[in-house]
């Protein structure tokens, strides 16, 4: 699924791009989920408290922040190089002003269908097949992993943590609903209301705790028990079958 960002000061504007957006989507059969902004501080609250959007369409000259000052935020302040942000103006000329906030497309008003197939189909050539990524901030900081690098989750009341087998371990504040609802649950396993593991990490499973590749012991809930020997049992058999 593609999370896209539409923000511009013209409603219209945004109710006809999320249209030509939602056509891709039917016709590429794939899912868009797009949120509209009509001002860029709008935007900028939403990115504060939010998972980082895939695209964003900016238009450049909004009232209040403009569209140059919301890129810099995004790439400066809030230092998020995940999101690629096209920028949509009826003027030409701003091309210097634009480079520092490296955007992956101009358009031009008024946007056509075609140009937004053009953006989608380009996204999907970069970024599709590449690692998919588990995002979080630290702050205001925006941070990723990548999820094959993952080996679990584990909380600590308010703190989530993040075990690595590249040694890049981090920490930071949220629940494992949120961390949930961005990973893939067929390579990820809850095992325990404070453990999420990457099965392709699990080395030994026992009825009531699996041990990891670097030998550490995690328990098994009583009422996940069932679950987690069936996922661990499938994956088994994928291994076998490769």
């Amino acid at each position: 699924m593609y999370r896209i960002g539409i923000c511009d000061d013209d409603d219209i504007f945004c109710t006809q791009l999320e249209n030509y957006l939602e056509e891709y989507a039917k016709e590429t059969e794939i899912k868009v989920e797009t949120e509209i902004f009509l001002s860029g501080e709008d935007y900028l609250r939403y990115m504060e408290k939010n998972r980082s959007l895939d695209i964003l369409f900016l238009d450049i000259k909004l009232s209040g922040m403009d569209g140059v000052s919301v890129g810099q935020k995004i790439r400066s302040d809030l230092t998020n190089e995940t999101i690629q942000i096209v920028y949509v103006s009826a003027v030409q000329g701003y091309a210097m002003s634009l480079f520092q906030n490296r955007p992956m497309d101009f358009l031009m008003k008024p946007v056509q269908k075609e140009d937004v197939d053009k953006v989608m189909r380009e996204y999907s050539r970069l970024f599709d097949g590449k690692k998919n990524f588990f995002e979080f901030h630290i702050g205001k900081t925006g941070y990723r992993v990548a999820a094959d690098h993952i080996m679990y989750f584990q909380c600590d009341g308010k703190k989530i943590h993040i075990v690595t087998s590249d040694n890049n371990d981090r920490e930071f504040y949220g629940s494992m609903k949120d961390v949930e609802k961005q990973i893939d649950m067929h390579t990820f396993c809850v095992i325990h209301k404070s453990f999420i593991v990457n099965i392709n990490y699990v080395s030994e499973f026992r009825i009531d705790e699996v041990i990891m590749s670097i030998g550490v012991t995690l328990p098994i809930s009583q009422p996940m028990r069932k679950k987690v020997r069936q996922r661990i049992l499938e994956q088994n058999m994928r291994r076998g079958r490769n």
